[in-house]
């Protein structure tokens, strides 16, 4: 017989979900404020055969990091609305449809707001 997926294991579960995307968080800022900027500026270019430079790789990399962290900063927020969700009666229903998410994708997905059939739904995409 398996266990129901209670309240208080979905806001652990989303208690370490936060941690997690936390600490990726401050990994990448770290590994992002090491690229120096103004290295990456000061290398000119390679020439032609040579394929850019060092410089456009930094740039490069810079650029991902940011994208990533702002990513993960907007996950924090749909982690932080999850855990608002829990703390009413409907959390385990879906918010487009109301049908229940289920625990298994609940359990999986902690934030998730939506079930499987909302989620596969081209229009949320």
């Amino acid at each position: 017989m398996t266990k129901s997926l209670t309240v208080a294991k979905h806001r652990a579960n989303l208690d370490q979900l936060e941690t997690e995307t936390a600490a990726s968080i401050a990994i990448m800022q770290a590994t992002y404020d090491e690229l120096d900027p103004e290295e990456a500026a000061s290398d000119v270019g390679a020439g032609e055969d040579e394929g850019g430079s060092e410089g456009d790789l930094t740039r490069f990399e810079r650029d991902r990091l940011r994208a990533r962290i702002a990513e993960e900063n907007l996950f924090l927020e749909v982690i932080a609305a999850a855990k608002l969700r829990s703390k009413g009666k409907g959390w385990k229903n879906c918010t487009k449809c109301a049908n229940p998410i289920g625990e298994p994708r609940l359990e999986a997905l902690p934030a998730t707001d939506l079930c499987v059939t909302c989620k596969a739904d081209r229009a949320n995409w």
